[in-house]
């Protein structure tokens, strides 16, 4: 998958048992994976965000595929992950059959907040998914449509409360870029970051936010229940019955990705005994169930141009806020 496209200006326990779950053992090994005994992984991020849902699929998937036994789920929020990232390189250094989740949001955070670590101190394993982002308000919004949103941002911008996940992340990156587009000030536009996409839906049901933005598969339970109104999706094209902002009057859009990483100072027996469970995964009847399920995009990417790629997201997130006048 080419970087354009991700940036321009219940049940699956009954699979371990059935057919299926045969064809992801007869997967695992073909990549020369056993299964492990345990896995943890580590979520830079609140319970009910986009890493954890990410983070929770995995196991289930990798539990239902008998890839791993016993996982394990860890919380390390804040500062869209870089003090969870910092805390990983500490106590994981060398320590194997442990993951990290990131993606996107923290290269924005590492570029926002200068942090003195970034993801060049820990192992690549794989990129997994990628996920467009919804504009969201409040059920009882006097904003109907994208179009209407448009046309405060460009009259009013001063007075929106836009919200989303963390400073520097993908969404606030995504509310500089509909300002831009639409040739409005970014530094005009007013920003609350939240921990976890649970979060922010309260916010808006609350009222306490105008604009929400939030990756889909975070929101898609609370557009279905009619507690939030999507107003547009960041795809290029119309995506699961939401017109694309293109489509209504703002050019951009804005794909998020998400990964996992391990720690440093493993072996290279060790990073690759990583990578190749990560590969069973990705060929698993489990998670290809789990992709559907939460509207995911397979974005799997592993070695050489994983690692090429960190490099120029990590220097696009740089560029992108410093245009936009975020960082």
């Amino acid at each position: 998958m080419k970087r354009r496209t991700m940036l321009n200006a219940g049940g699956l326990g009954l699979l371990a048992a059935t057919p299926l779950a045969s064809l992801a053992q007869a997967r695992a090994k073909s990549t020369n994976t056993a299964p492990l005994d345990s896995l943890r992984l580590l979520v830079p991020a609140s319970q009910g965000g986009g890493w954890d849902q990410t983070a929770r699929a995995m196991g289930n998937a990798l539990q239902a595929s008998r890839l791993v036994d016993k996982v394990e789920y860890e919380y390390k929020p804040g500062k869209g992950g870089v003090p969870g990232l910092a805390y990983f390189v500490e106590k994981y250094a060398r320590q194997p059959n442990t993951l990290m989740l990131g993606g996107m949001v923290m290269l924005g955070a590492i570029a926002l907040n200068r942090a003195p670590i970034d993801l060049s101190q820990v192992t690549p394993v794989a990129r997994l998914t990628s996920d467009a982002l919804v504009i969201l308000v409040p059920k009882a919004s006097p904003l109907r449509n994208q179009a209407e949103l448009n046309a405060r941002i460009r009259s009013d911008a001063a007075t929106l409360r836009f919200g989303g996940g963390s400073a520097g992340g993908v969404d606030h990156m995504l509310m500089g870029m509909m300002g831009r587009a639409l040739q409005v000030d970014a530094s005009k536009l007013r920003y609350q970051p939240f921990s976890g996409g649970g979060e922010l839906v309260a916010a808006l049901q609350k009222g306490d936010l105008d604009i929400g933005i939030s990756g889909y598969s975070e929101a898609m339970e609370a557009i279905n229940s009619g507690s939030v109104r999507a107003l547009a999706i960041s795809s290029r094209a119309d995506t699961a019955g939401l017109r694309s902002l293109r489509n209504q009057g703002v050019a951009t859009d804005l794909s998020n990705w998400r990964a996992v990483f391990a720690p440093p100072g493993l072996t290279p027996a060790q990073a690759e005994r990583m990578t190749q469970l990560a590969t069973a995964l990705n060929g698993s009847s489990a998670w290809a169930a789990e992709l559907q399920k939460n509207r995911w995009n397979n974005a799997f990417m592993t070695g050489k141009l994983f690692s090429e790629f960190l490099e120029t997201e990590q220097t696009t997130a740089r560029v992108v806020l410093h245009l936009l006048k975020l960082s």
